[in-house]
């Protein structure tokens, strides 16, 4: 009798597993097809489980072995190549998928903006990306949702939204002066920028956010931006196997391993807080993101040490990596225009003097405003918004229904020529003068940090920042593109230059 029950339980347990595949890999997709075809939204046609998964992956990868031919900032072909391949193919609305999961590219601001904003509580961030995501950082603000994100949003909030102080601008002029005084002291007046503004973005936020030294969290900042990304395009490209994230495969074993050893890290660097306060040394945990997160987890059952390391990995490398990439962009724009270096070195020199900004003084650098939004707007840290609706919705005269996600590429949105001019390829900051409302013909049509209640929450921390050190750079140095400057935008873990920005300096 016990044979016959455990062969009966097999069989049942074999039979729901074998109809729950049959549903999500083959049935639901095709009716999904059916009923967006019947709705005029088409795209190419889904391959068994893997979707576009692969074709996405193989043309991003080519894009990376050819410069671009000109010194233009037009990246949507390598941001997105296949995305427009398949915009002209079957319009602005078509649907193409991940996996299993269908997505609908939109490419219309109105609809960014119901999505993003007014419906916000249809559309939560979809099941693939978070399972992807997590692999990578963990489960951090960015990437938990419900009831669970506003506790995490409320509690990080408040060490984001302050002025530059002493403390802040004393840890900038300490990281820059070390790397500008390595600068100056090396023989050779090129310097590739985008190690140097990487090291003074972790110190800063190294100090700012969690009290301690790049040094100290130089490894975790090596595996956040360096070892992780490498196993990206593997991870991606086992993505669509069921349960891939759980199979003891050699990425996944290499992956477990660096979130042991970053696990490890930052436990020590929180230990060391929790000590500093046990020992008498230090009377409080201070009003810094990690001050914050300690509080709560001490004093809240909702807020664990699990918790508090998966936002710690988040925040390293969202605060770290997005305002080294926007300074990386920014100075290789500069380079390339000497015409606006300069006039965002008078307005540092009339605002400024030889001072670092404090916090009136940032305010008042709209010009440098301008030329980082305008960097922004042609190299975002992001290039796509993906939300799944979570409950049958109506977009304008778009009908979505429950489990189809809603993709925006933020560089197709960000260089629409119906939106920004004929010029939205080319580097123009005055199109910010009269502010970013009045910069194209719909405000949503400018996202770098997305919007609604899951704007970035570190976005004013990063301006603040990128214009301080921008500021500094400008006071110091003159600079231009070195000769052997490749222009070659692509994906890497974000827009990155595939072979760095060299650049010539000479000291004021």
């Amino acid at each position: 009798m016990d044979g016959r029950w455990i062969l009966s339980i097999c069989i049942v347990l074999f039979t729901a597993a074998l109809w729950r595949f049959v549903t999500v890999y083959w049935w639901n997709p095709r009716a999904i097809v059916a009923q967006l075809k019947k709705e005029g939204i088409q795209g190419p046609p889904p391959r068994f489980m893997v979707g576009q998964i692969a074709e996405i992956q193989n043309m991003r990868s080519a894009i990376k072995d050819h410069d671009m031919e000109s010194f233009s900032h037009d990246v949507f072909h390598r941001v997105h190549p296949a995305l427009l391949k398949w915009q002209k193919q079957y319009g602005k609305r078509f649907v193409f998928w991940w996996g299993t999961e269908p997505r609908i590219s939109v490419s219309e601001p109105e609809i960014v903006r119901e999505v993003l904003s007014k419906k916000f509580s249809q559309f939560d961030k979809s099941e693939a990306e978070l399972r992807l995501a997590n692999l990578f950082f963990g489960r951090g603000l960015v990437f938990v949702t419900g009831e669970e994100w506003s506790h995490h949003r409320r509690l990080v909030a408040p060490a984001f939204f302050h002025e530059p102080n002493d403390r802040y601008n004393r840890r900038v002029r300490v990281s820059h002066a070390r790397s500008s005084g390595e600068a100056t002291r090396r023989k050779n007046p090129e310097i590739e920028i985008s190690g140097e503004v990487r090291q003074i973005t972790g110190d800063v936020i190294s100090h700012t956010a969690f009290g301690t030294s790049y040094l100290k969290g130089q490894r975790v900042y090596e595996i956040l931006s360096k070892k992780v990304p490498e196993l990206v395009p593997k991870l991606i490209s086992f993505s669509w196997i069921p349960g891939f994230r759980f199979l003891p495969l050699p990425v996944n074993l290499r992956m477990w391993k660096l979130h042991q050893e970053l696990d490890s890290l930052i436990t020590g660097i929180i230990d060391e807080r929790r000590n500093s306060v046990k020992s008498g040394r230090s009377n409080i945990y201070r009003n810094d993101l990690l001050g914050l997160m300690l509080k709560e987890c001490d004093s809240s059952s909702n807020f664990t040490s699990r918790d508090l390391i998966e936002e710690c990995k988040t925040f390293y490398i969202a605060g770290h990596e997005t305002t080294a990439t926007l300074l990386t962009w920014t100075l290789m724009l500069l380079g390339g225009y000497p015409e606006w270096q300069e006039r965002a070195r008078a307005e540092v020199h009339e605002v400024c003097g030889n001072e670092i900004p404090d916090g009136e003084s940032v305010s008042r650098l709209k010009l440098l405003g301008m030329i980082l939004y305008e960097t922004l707007r042609l190299y975002p840290p992001a290039n796509e918004v993906t939300r799944e609706c979570v409950e049958e919705s109506w977009l304008q005269d778009l009908h979505v229904p429950k489990g189809v996600s809603v993709s925006f590429a933020i560089a197709g949105l960000h260089q629409d020529k119906e939106l920004w001019g004929d010029d939205a390829g080319q580097f123009n900051p005055d199109r910010f003068k009269d502010g970013i409302s009045r910069s194209c013909k719909h405000p949503n049509a400018f996202m770098p940090f997305s919007f609604g209640p899951r704007v970035c929450v570190g976005q004013s921390f990063a301006m603040i920042e990128a214009k301080v050190i921008l500021a500094m750079i400008l006071q110091r140095f003159l600079f231009r593109l070195s000769p052997s400057y490749r222009h070659n935008p692509a994906m890497k873990f974000g827009l990155k230059p595939i072979h760095g920005v060299p650049l010539v300096l000479s000291k004021m």
